[in-house]
């Protein structure tokens, strides 16, 4: 037979979301329902890049994402859900 004690876990959750570009912040609820606003960004350059090893975290407004996304010389392939 098994017995059990119940413990409490400590976790982080983010309570608010900034974009990296325009600085637009964003108070998150409990669930980050509102994050969907936002994407997240995690790059890792290869060794012998320009950053060679460096890793960039960033988060960006989906606003920011666009005006960025229009810069580009070929658009990015666009696919339904």
């Amino acid at each position: 037979m098994k017995e059990f004690k119940e413990v409490k876990v400590t976790k982080k959750i983010p309570t608010a979301i900034t974009c990296n570009k325009c600085g637009k912040t964003l108070a998150l609820t409990e669930y980050g329902l509102e994050e969907n606003e936002f994407h997240s960004f995690n790059i890792v350059f290869p060794y012998g890049s320009m950053y060679d090893e460096e890793r960039w975290k960033f988060d960006i407004c989906e606003t920011c994402l666009v005006d960025f996304v229009r810069t580009f010389k070929h658009s990015p392939g666009i696919s339904g859900a």
